[in-house]
């Protein structure tokens, strides 16, 4: 993003899920029954809260970090690990309700689509980064002259 007002608005306007997803990752390590109660879970007991701490920790803390990662390099790669992420889950919970009975949480869905807008905007608002020169030819003896000896 160049230095411009929009650019540093778009940057902090990015800035905050992503400092609210790295907040969520940690309460799930720091206080896992606090951070289940926003999303409906109960806290499960033994491998399954293993697994519900850890997946839901990487999942926030991933996409926080990613999106922190491109706002202070300016490498628009960095957005699309958050975008699929947060994308993916949408279409998730949307399978989930068609598929498998599930209640549609459109107050789960509706963020995570915004945020993946957000994210693939602010991706495309960075330049793109620039394409390796192209490596130069390969000497051959059709294209290399002889020193001229006279």
């Amino acid at each position: 993003m160049k230095n411009t007002l929009g650019s540093k608005i778009l940057r902090a306007i990015v800035c905050i899920p992503a400092i609210i997803f790295i907040v969520t990752g940690l309460q799930f390590i720091l206080d896992p029954a606090a951070a289940v109660k926003q999303f409906g879970m109960p806290l499960l007991d033994g491998v399954g809260r293993s697994s519900q701490i850890g997946d839901m920790a990487g999942f926030f803390l991933t996409c926080g970090l990613c999106v922190l990662i491109a706002v202070s390099t300016g490498k628009r790669v960095w957005f699309y690990p958050a975008a699929m992420l947060t994308s993916i889950t949408a279409m998730g919970r949307i399978l989930a309700w068609l598929l498998h009975d599930s209640a549609l949480a459109k107050i789960l869905v509706s963020p995570e689509i915004f945020f993946t807008d957000l994210f693939l905007f602010a991706a495309s608002s960075q330049p793109a980064p620039l394409a390796p020169p192209a490596p130069a030819a390969p000497r051959t003896p059709a294209n290399t002259q002889a020193p001229n000896t006279q």
